[in-house]
């Protein structure tokens, strides 16, 4: 394919506007790698990756219909970014069975399960018991919870159904949000297997969600360790929805929401930047294989989790299929819950249930241990 010569206006429009995406694509692929809290902007680029992937695919079409070799700065830049690619996009074919490929496999789950009632919803009673349902067909042998609540009795005793439901008592339950007489919401484990250990790690002020607990558990003859992470989130009010709904539906625009999400959005990036750092430090004094699983709050080409996952294998990367997306809410309507293993552990499975209860979806992993 050759260029023409004397390119028309059309044509030289099209090609700035193409290479100011291709260059906004290979910003984007310094995300990873570069610190929020001491270069923020590059964050945002990272997180408009998947826009920027989509536009970067529809120039090489456009440059493929009009027979130009212009295709291949597009496609150059996309190949420059395969790994980040490989976070992103799971190529493994997608599977349909439920059960455990072999009975040594350990089912790991994690479940923002958003106080179990759908966003922004009041409790019903519904979507409790359909929770409740998909946790009793998937049988995790270990769950964990990010935004769990509970009351000590009655319709909403969880820590009791849930108990019942995997017959086994063995849970952690850190009620870093609140606790009262009444009921309590914070970050909770349940395994199948004795737990002889267990801790929190701060990562923020009392009385915050976004905290990570871990547990030790007996598996046989060996030991392993499963933290429950969730990360800072965004905190967008519904203010801050109603201003992103406008602009996707209508694009109305006004700075001051524009600058107030753009804030809320940076502070969130440095944040969890910090708080990656306080648990891969915890990590290092870990003496069993280790999993890190739960609710990062951030996406595949993000700081947060590149960092989370050096050394780790992703169980997304290792078996995961198409996009992998885990967030149903408004935003960021992406991949932003993890299963992270360590070398010790084979991945045998991953899924994404797809079923809208909470605002995010349930992710569960089948894991060998070695």
């Amino acid at each position: 394919m050759k260029a023409k010569k004397g390119l028309g206006f059309f044509t030289k429009l099209l090609l700035c506007i193409n290479a100011g995406l291709a260059i906004a694509l290979l910003i984007s692929y310094l995300a990873p790698v570069t610190d929020p809290g001491k270069v923020w902007l590059i964050a945002f680029f990272g997180l408009g990756y998947p826009p920027l992937l989509l536009f970067n695919i529809i120039f090489i079409v456009i440059w493929l219909f009009k027979k130009s070799w212009f295709a291949l700065i597009s496609l150059l830049c996309i190949v420059a970014g395969y790994s980040v690619l490989q976070n992103s996009f799971g190529v493994n074919a997608a599977r349909t069975y439920k059960q455990k490929e072999t009975r040594d496999a350990i089912r790991i789950m994690t479940y923002n399960v958003h106080s179990f009632k759908k966003y922004g919803a009041k409790n019903d009673v519904s979507t409790k018991h359909e929770i409740l349902d998909l946790i009793r067909e998937r049988q995790p042998d270990i769950i964990g919870f990010q935004e769990y609540y509970t009351r000590h009795k009655g319709e909403y005793a969880m820590t009791d159904s849930i108990k019942s439901i995997l017959n086994n008592s063995n849970y952690y339950f850190e009620p870093v949000n609140y606790s009262n007489s009444r009921d309590a919401e914070g970050i909770a484990v349940f395994s199948k297997y004795p737990i002889i250990n267990k801790g929190l790690i701060r990562l923020s002020e009392d009385r915050n969600g976004n905290q990570c607990i871990f547990i030790d558990v007996k598996y046989k003859e060996q030991t392993f360790r499963y933290y429950c992470v969730h990360l800072k989130s965004i905190g967008f009010d519904q203010e801050d929805y109603q201003y992103l709904d406008s602009v996707s539906k209508k694009g109305k625009t006004d700075m001051h929401s524009f600058r107030r999400i753009g804030s809320k959005l940076k502070q969130a990036f440095i944040a969890r930047s910090k708080q990656v750092h306080v648990i891969k430090e915890h990590t290092k004094q870990c003496p069993y294989p280790y999993i890190i699983a739960g609710d990062f709050n951030d996406t595949p080409s993000s700081y947060a989790l590149h960092e989370m996952a050096k050394g780790l294998k992703n169980a997304f990367r290792e078996k995961g299929s198409g996009l992998g997306r885990t967030y149903n809410g408004d935003f960021p309507n992406y991949q932003i819950d993890y299963i992270l293993t360590t070398p010790g552990f084979n991945v045998q499975d991953y899924r994404v249930i797809e079923k809208k209860l909470s605002d995010h979806y349930p992710v569960y992993s089948d894991l060998l241990l070695k």
